[in-house]
């Protein structure tokens, strides 16, 4: 065993893993700043299952300017657990299994929604640093009330158009392809 090899492999790993507690922990607090610095300067999005888009290839300032307007009414508290993290050279795969939890007063249901599965998420390393370039969120079951999230308050609509266009749904497909 290449003792020098194994470290670089378990500093890298454990790198990989503090940029998606930081991608948690920024969700939870509103830390915009913290949630931007996780991503390359453009990144692919899967978030299908939840919205019902096909994965698109967006500026993560827009990414997170989307994260902030969703996430910001509600309380929100994120889980990652059963980490399986892979390194190839300057790139990384990690399969993170995850509880999202969201909280707001309600009067339309309860007051509480929730879910649960995994990310997968694919890393490249800049510089001495890891960032995300894709990332997939698929969940397995989720309970409560999704209506906790206005999608009709005109900012959030309209940049879930700019997020979710046909040019970037295009330029995920190019770019999956490259």
């Amino acid at each position: 065993m290449n003792i020098e090899a194994e470290m670089r492999r378990l500093l890298d790993q454990e790198a990989v893993q503090k940029v998606m507690l930081r991608f948690g922990r920024s969700l939870d607090t509103g830390n915009w700043e913290a949630y931007r610095s996780c991503f390359t300067a453009y990144i692919n999005v899967d978030f299908k299952r939840l919205t019902g888009q096909d994965e698109v290839r967006v500026d993560a300032d827009l990414w997170t300017r989307f994260a902030d307007l969703i996430l910001s009414p509600v309380r929100r508290h994120h889980v990652y657990t059963n980490w399986d993290i892979s390194i190839d050279g300057d790139r990384a795969y990690a399969l993170v299994y995850m509880t999202a939890r969201h909280w707001k007063a309600s009067d339309m249901g309860a007051p509480e929604y929730n879910q649960y599965g995994w990310y997968d998420v694919w890393f490249e390393r800049a510089g001495d640093a890891w960032l995300i370039n894709r990332i997939k969120h698929d969940f397995q079951w989720v309970s409560g009330n999704n209506a906790l999230f206005d999608m009709n308050e005109p900012e959030l609509a309209k940049t879930m158009a700019l997020v979710f266009s046909d040019a970037n749904k295009k330029a995920a497909q190019a770019a999956l392809s490259a």
